[in-house]
């Protein structure tokens, strides 16, 4: 498989101006593909197609993607490595993520190099749409403790310049790297950015300030996004996405609504399983077109947005969505006052074995509990990794109380808080 290249980028960046029967036919050949690759080569998805009599060949749409079943992340992550990635994917080679998202349940996602390349370049795409240029500078918030250092090739020619903050620090230090680096554009969890306004106006700073903030992940409503761009006086965008398939849609102020990456990932929005209308609400089923590594086919995101009902007015061919409605969660706040973002919460928990669901709830500026919902076995050594590392997120000043769950109940007709604080709610 050949590596990606700046002509690769340059024709992606392009596509969004085809005509939408090109784009069609590009989606649907790529569909087709990933079809036949996954039947061949996936275990899972060999014998999901066999138990639904469904023969690839029959696939040649999207249309024709509601002979699949839809599957669930709960599915995958019950599922070991070999029976959900490729047979002959070397998975040390590939980008490896674990998120839980909106349902409470980690899912690690693998990603070939090219494919994750292209997804990387897809969202350059999307913030480029909303008025990056690729010589700014950007620096982005991350859940992780440890931020990455190593420069993508294309930095390496000037181009899209990118720094990673870790959101496990304190605010003070954020706006501290934020006046070394001085990004044009900052992107980031909708909490994060608003402990950043919070410091950024009681310093007062008055020699820099960006001119976008890219928004992505949650819900970004309407008091934050006023919130935003009254204290740093810039245009915030907001966009939808996830780490199992990367840019599904960005907001363009032309259309006043998203514009779905359908080159990249087919968008289907059902409504009781079918098809929602123009207008309509429903949820969210994702078919990831590049992901040879980890194929995802009919994964359900467990998003709600609401599907347009105009076509573009900015010239672009890609469909509109209305609406996204995504995370909802709440700020931890300690005894001495500090406010947490959820965000580095996901990050400490996702990636530990033997969770097939958690949430953290907070009653009290004194504890937390972690409620966690087993998977296989959760020994002593589990529940001390849960333990030391939200000790180390609220630098100790707080109490842990791990409790084990047969069932966490998940209510289907509200949106999951996996992080949910009565105190930071308010």
């Amino acid at each position: 498989m050949r590596p990606v290249n700046l002509i690769d980028f340059y024709r992606l960046r392009g596509r969004q101006w085809s005509p939408a029967g090109a784009i069609g036919d590009l989606q649907s050949a790529r569909l087709r593909r990933l079809i036949r690759h996954a039947y061949a080569s996936v275990p899972y998805y060999r014998q999901l197609f066999d138990s639904a009599g469904v023969d690839p060949r029959q696939i040649r749409s999207a249309a024709d993607l509601s002979r699949i079943p839809v599957t669930t992340r709960e599915t995958l992550a019950d599922l070991s490595p070999a029976e959900r990635t490729a047979r002959g994917v070397d998975l040390e080679k590939c980008r490896r993520s674990v998120t839980s998202g909106t349902t409470g349940v980690p899912l690690a996602t693998h990603f070939s190099p090219r494919d994750a390349t292209l997804i990387n370049l897809s969202w350059i795409r999307a913030f480029s749409a909303a008025g990056m240029k690729p010589s700014d500078r950007s620096a982005a918030f991350v859940g992780r403790r440890e931020v990455k250092r190593t420069r993508s090739w294309y930095e390496h020619f000037g181009l899209f310049r990118r720094r990673e903050i870790s959101a496990w620090e304190s605010p003070d230090l954020w706006l501290d790297q934020l006046l070394r680096w001085r990004p044009r554009v900052i992107t980031g969890y909708v909490m994060t950015l608003k402990l950043l306004a919070e410091v950024f106006r009681e310093r007062r700073v008055d020699d820099w300030s960006p001119e976008h903030i890219f928004h992505s992940s949650a819900i970004l409503d309407r008091g934050s996004r006023r919130k935003l761009e009254s204290v740093f006086s810039c245009r915030v965008t907001d966009f939808y996405g996830s780490d199992e398939g990367g840019c599904l849609a960005w907001e363009c102020r032309r259309c006043r609504a998203y514009h779905i990456c359908s080159d990249m990932v087919v968008v289907e929005v059902l409504q009781d399983g079918v098809p929602a209308d123009p207008g309509e609400e429903g949820e969210v089923v994702i078919t990831n077109l590049h992901s040879s590594a980890q194929p995802l086919i009919r994964y359900r995101q467990n998003d709600i947005v609401r599907r347009g009902a105009r076509p573009p007015v900015c010239g672009r061919s890609f469909p509109l969505l209305d609406r996204v409605r995504g995370r909802v969660d709440d700020f931890i706040v300690l005894k001495s006052g500090r406010k947490i973002s959820p965000h580095p919460v996901y990050h400490s928990l996702d990636p530990l074995k033997g969770i097939r669901r958690w949430r953290v709830i907070q009653e009290s500026p004194d504890t937390l509990t972690v409620e966690i919902e087993p998977a296989g076995e959760f020994d002593d050594s589990c529940r001390g990794a849960v333990e030391r590392n939200l000790r180390a997120l609220t630098a100790g000043e707080i109490g842990i109380n791990v409790i084990l769950r047969d069932k966490i109940p998940v209510d289907p007709d509200a949106k999951f808080r996996a992080v949910s604080s009565r105190i930071g709610s308010r």
